[in-house]
Formats: structure tokens, C-alpha cells, sequence
């Protein structure tokens, strides 16, 4: 019998692991700042620990720029990361890797989404799994943007945002999957 190739899920973090916060004195919807902002998204540790019964490893590639807007610090970033690991392994999952981008989108880095630095770091860390049965999970128009162009199937999260599909349409930008959160994503995939 032909074994199945193993896939490396690549997941966005913010809005696909974790909830996003509002800042009270601006109104805006951002990362948290600090491990005391951090929820889980529901069932979403749980959907890592499906994904990784299934054979499949889990690594998570994020920007994550508000120390260098200076709205916290980078330990205050490391410490919410932490968090999240720490809240996906209590449940069971497990999280192969992490790559996280601190840069903001003015400086042109390579590793920030929709450039596929990231992505490419997170398969080299970990070998063996195959792009072709590989997935990246995202809830904003860079991540699938990185994702397709990286060659890897696609899912974007979209339950709350009609407008981003619209652009997303518009821009020739079809995700191979849209699903409504992390678990029902999973669904989908396995």
C-alpha cells in the first residue's frame, strides 16, 4: 500500500489560534499585546491535535509587527506566543515550529506575508513533509496570497468578512478552501 505524503499545515495565529482583541482607546481590532489579552479561538487547540493524529505537522507563520509600531514590546510579543503554545499543548496539540515576523510592512522584509520568508523557513525546519500535500490556513488576503504562491492549498477563514472575499474575488485570489473557523477547516482537510 502506498503510504499517503505528509503535509506541514502552516497556520496563521491571530483570528485562526487566537483571538483578536479591541483596542478600548482606538476602537481598532489588533493582536494581543500581552498574555493576559490572549483567548483561544473555540476548539481551535483541539483542531491542531486533529490535524496532528491525522499525520499531519503544525507550524504556525505570523506577522506580528506591533513592537515595532511600538504599541508593546518584544518580549511582551514572545510572552503572548508563548501563551498560545502553552494553551494548544494543554489540549493536546502540538506545534512543530514557529516563525514569526516582527518587521512592519514599510520595511520590505522578505519573511513578512504575502513575501513567502516564512513559509520557506517553516519547511526547512521541518523536512520531510511534501508542499504538494501541504496547507497554509489564514484569515487575511496576504496569507492565501503567500500560500499560493509558495504552491501550498489554501484556506482562508472568512466567517466575518464578506468585504475581504469580495477583494479577494476581485483579485484573483480563490483559496482552495473557505471555512468559517479553524475546526470546520479541519473538516474540510481531513
Amino acid at each position: 500500500m502506498k503510504r499517503k505524503p505528509r503535509g506541514l499545515i502552516l497556520l496563521d495565529r491571530d483570528g485562526v489560534l487566537n483571538q483578536l482583541v479591541i483596542d478600548p482607546e482606538q476602537g481598532t481590532v489588533d493582536s494581543p499585546m500581552v498574555p493576559r489579552q490572549v483567548q483561544m479561538v473555540p476548539k481551535a487547540a483541539e483542531a491542531v491535535r486533529r490535524l496532528n493524529r491525522a499525520g499531519y505537522g503544525v507550524a504556525i507563520v505570523s506577522n506580528q509587527p506591533s513592537a515595532a509600531k511600538r504599541k508593546t514590546t518584544l518580549k511582551n510579543l514572545h510572552a503572548v506566543h508563548k501563551r498560545i503554545l502553552n494553551l494548544i499543548r494543554k489540549r493536546g496539540g502540538e506545534i512543530l515550529s514557529s516563525h514569526l515576523c516582527f518587521h512592519k510592512a514599510e520595511d520590505r522584509c522578505s519573511c513578512r506575508k504575502p513575501r513567502t520568508g516564512l513559509l520557506k523557513e517553516a519547511f526547512r525546519q521541518n523536512p520531510g513533509y511534501e508542499r504538494r500535500a501541504s496547507w497554509l490556513i489564514g484569515d487575511n488576503l496576504p496569507d492565501i496570497q503567500a500560500g499560493k504562491t509558495i504552491g501550498v492549498k489554501t484556506v482562508f477563514l472568512a466567517a466575518h468578512k464578506c468585504d475581504t472575499c469580495q477583494v479577494a474575488l476581485r483579485r484573483h485570489l480563490r483559496p482552495t478552501l473557505w471555512a468559517d473557523d479553524l475546526w470546520r477547516a479541519v473538516d474540510k482537510i481531513l
